[in-house]
């Protein structure tokens, strides 16, 4: 019925995949939290503010994640607030599988929950999701570059290129900027990355 080498050649792959998901090398830490600002220029509306975005790695190859976001907009809709500038709070929370192919290069998915509640005339709340898969490099000894692809479901609806370059300054503390260019949007953060 099968040939005895179709059955081997699947039993053999089987085996590298099991092999290669047990014996995967040593990667990056996911212990940390970016803090810093944040600016957001939209197609609908602008916003300015603080951010915390945590990975807790908890498991070998899943980190738990956890943000949050305290922002002013500025040109919102009208027709949505009469204000114009609702104050912006935004909780993530989600999971991030990660693989190291090897001691410099890790690749990862990710999956937040986003819950952005819009606080002015008027209350709104935009609930949504953020799908992202990207590569995490060791460029050089002290600069770490992330790499990804991220969809935002909701109101934004849009698909963005990130790029987030990290400079390690001591073993607990580095700098990170990140960028996230959509065709209508982007947003620009500059802050810190403290490692636990």
């Amino acid at each position: 019925m099968y040939s005895k080498k179709a059955i081997t050649a699947l039993l053999v792959s089987a085996c590298a995949v099991f092999v290669s998901a047990v014996a995967g090398a040593k990667g990056f830490e996911y212990s940390y939290a970016d803090v810093g600002y944040l600016k957001f220029n939209g197609d609908n509306f602008d916003m300015a503010g603080a951010t915390v975005d945590a990975s807790f790695g908890v498991f070998d190859m899943i980190a738990l994640r956890a943000g949050y976001t305290r922002g002013w907009t500025d040109s919102f809709p009208r027709s949505e607030d009469p204000s114009g500038d609702p104050d912006l709070n935004e909780f993530r929370v989600g999971a991030r599988p990660h693989y190291s192919f090897t001691k410099g290069l890790d690749g990862y998915g990710e999956v937040l929950y986003s819950n952005r509640k819009f606080n002015g005339d008027r209350s709104h709340t935009d609930i949504g999701w953020i799908y992202a898969a990207g590569m995490r490099w060791q460029a050089l000894k002290r600069l770490e570059l992330n790499i990804a692809g991220e969809y935002r479901s909701g109101s934004i609806d849009a698909a963005f290129l990130v790029v987030n370059p990290v400079f390690k300054v001591t073993r607990n503390f580095d700098i990170s900027v990140k960028t996230s260019q959509s065709s209508d949007d982007s947003d620009y953060f500059a802050g810190i990355r403290l490692k636990f």
